[in-house]
């Protein structure tokens, strides 16, 4: 397959959502249709460059930095699977215009069952936390909307979002 650059699979949800692990799940198969996948996250990237604020300014701010680097691999052919919580139209329009092959998935999940599960350590006595204490911004017209009721397998959810990636783009 040649193509020009490659893909962002861009996953967005709140954290504990299962962003992380459906990555996990679907890097093979995104790799065996669209070549070499990798998996980087905002938790990621944050570690690389030393980022720690998580206010709503902050977030936009490496929003920036943190497109230029997912354009850079593009450029390079790389296909990214690249979770974030996000959920910040200002700082996900950033990504968008930075970014050629940018396709959106949201992880829809509802926060208090989230913090009920226990899904993250996220959530204790910590502040600016994304919808909590930050009102989230949810996309308005993600190519794939993905619900996790916690009621599913992470297996399943993926096999799910692989199979409308594939109807989306194939």
């Amino acid at each position: 397959m040649k193509k020009k650059i490659g893909k962002v699979f861009w996953i967005e949800g709140f954290s504990g959502s299962g962003k992380t692990s459906i990555s996990k799940f679907i890097q093979n198969d995104l790799s065996k249709k669209f070549g070499t996948t990798i998996i980087l996250s905002g938790d990621i990237l944050r570690k690389f460059l030393d980022k720690k604020g998580y206010s709503k300014k902050d977030r936009i701010n490496n929003s920036y930095k943190f497109s230029e680097i997912l354009k850079y691999l593009t450029e390079q052919k790389l296909n990214i699977i690249y979770s974030a919580v996000c959920l910040n139209n200002s700082a996900r329009n950033i990504y968008k215009k930075n970014i050629k092959n940018f396709f959106q998935i949201y992880i829809k999940s509802d926060i208090k069952k989230i913090i009920k599960l226990k899904k993250k350590a996220t959530y204790k006595n910590k502040k600016n936390i994304l919808g909590v204490d930050i009102k989230p911004e949810y996309p308005l017209k993600p190519d794939i909307i993905i619900e996790n009721n916690f009621d599913r397998s992470v297996k399943i959810l993926s096999r799910e979002l692989i199979l409308k990636v594939k109807k989306k783009l194939i």
